[in-house]
């Protein structure tokens, strides 16, 4: 249902604008995964520590997804966008460069909150231009997230041992909170008042007295997922410390996953007149797990003295990794929308807290697997979580 029409050429404007946005927000969040081992190095943590203190965002995300929606409702999306850019730009600053646990820990926090605020304002933005104008943009939105997160870790993987990592995130965060000021004010007509949609409100007494929780499609998402919050975390400490990839090229396998997930998500409907979606998900997850498990074990066992094998090996793991699982977290948030009563914004909101809390135990898991045994070790378990998906596929008939 259109809420009011708009001209054609006003309607492409605010598209731009918006793809903009959502490129940027992942070029900036992004940005400094790629350089996790200099992270790392400069707090002098270990691994498992590392791994813990990082899983302290969800803190902050759980806040945020519980009370921004609400927020929003009650100010407006401009606001909202303009102080979440803001403490995006200050948090990324302080992350890069401090070398206080201390300080990490409050600060990412924040970071997390900041993620999350901007995340839901944005897409509130995309599903109100949707309704307006007709036409279907978010999944194009969710694809220039993700482009922007490939396109920054081509420009860290160029930069590592060239550019310092506070110089890199410093200059780059600037220019994107300059970027995106620019936006807000030149979408400021467009943007969702103060209490204009319902829809995006996070009413307290359903997120909290009313809170349901999906175990099928909860259980089942993280699993889908968690190989993608695992290599955001690990993917370029294992390459240079387990594999022992020195030069910017470490920041191959995190590159070819992200660009795999990319390509699955915007040609799996080629595939859906064939299959249903129940059983492309088992497929795909047996295909994603199978291929990152054994190429985690033939890296550091057949090819452990043969650093080039061992890459490529790894390489290839996350290729198909990333193909493989890249439709299934928007497949299970689709099966969670369909199976509840709930407003589709209290969906989001109860499924994301779930995850939220969820991921941040099995984060702690890898971390601490990781320090107890080895990076190796601690990479099996988002594998293996693949393989599981298969016994909660049945939840996408709903779909």
């Amino acid at each position: 249902m259109l809420y009011f029409n708009m001209s054609p050429l006003k309607a492409k404007k605010e598209l731009i604008y918006l793809r903009i946005l959502f490129f940027s927000f992942g070029l900036g969040i992004m940005s400094w995964v790629p350089r996790f081992p200099e992270v790392k190095a400069a707090l002098h943590l270990t691994n498992g520590g590392f791994g813990s203190l990082i899983s302290t965002g969800s803190l902050g995300s759980v806040i945020s997804l519980l009370t921004v929606g609400h927020i929003v409702h009650r100010i407006g999306v401009k606001k909202v966008l303009h102080v979440a850019s803001f403490f995006l730009m200050v948090t990324l600053i302080i992350l890069s460069s401090t070398h206080s646990s201390l300080i990490f820990f409050f600060t990412n926090i924040v970071f997390g909150a900041s993620i999350s605020a901007f995340h839901i304002s944005i897409n509130a933005q995309g599903f109100n231009y949707q309704d307006r104008t007709g036409k279907f943009v978010i999944t194009q939105l969710s694809g220039l997230w993700s482009a922007g997160a490939l396109s920054t870790a081509f420009i860290s993987g160029f930069l590592v041992d060239r550019v310092s990592l506070q110089v890199h995130i410093a200059v780059l965060v600037a220019l994107i909170f300059i970027i995106q000021t620019f936006l807000f004010n030149s979408l400021s007509s467009q943007l969702l008042k103060a209490n204009q949609d319902i829809d995006i409100e996070y009413n307290f007494k359903e997120l909290f007295a009313g809170f349901s929780f999906d175990r099928m499609i909860s259980f089942g998402l993280i699993c889908a997922i968690f190989l993608e919050f695992a290599l955001s975390d690990w993917a370029t400490i294992y390459t240079k410390e387990e594999i022992g990839i020195r030069s910017g090229i470490h920041t191959l396998p995190f590159i070819l996953f992200t660009l795999t997930m990319i390509l699955g998500r915007f040609t799996v409907h080629n595939l859906l007149p064939r299959f249903t979606l129940e059983r492309l998900a088992v497929y795909a997850s047996l295909l994603a797990g199978t291929s990152f498990l054994a190429s985690v074990f033939l890296a550091r066992t057949v090819f452990a003295t043969h650093q080039a094998m061992a890459f490529l090996v790894i390489c290839i793991g996350c290729t198909l990794g990333g193909l493989g699982s890249s439709f299934l977290g928007p497949s299970f948030m689709a099966a969670a929308n369909s199976r509840s009563q709930h407003p589709s914004s209290v969906v989001i909101g109860h499924i994301g807290v779930a995850n939220i809390i969820l991921a941040f135990i099995l984060r702690w898991a890898v971390a601490w697997t990781a320090q107890a045994t080895s990076l190796t070790i601690g990479l099996l378990i988002p594998g293996i979580l693949l393989l599981t998906v298969p016994f909660f596929a049945k939840t996408l008939r709903s779909v």
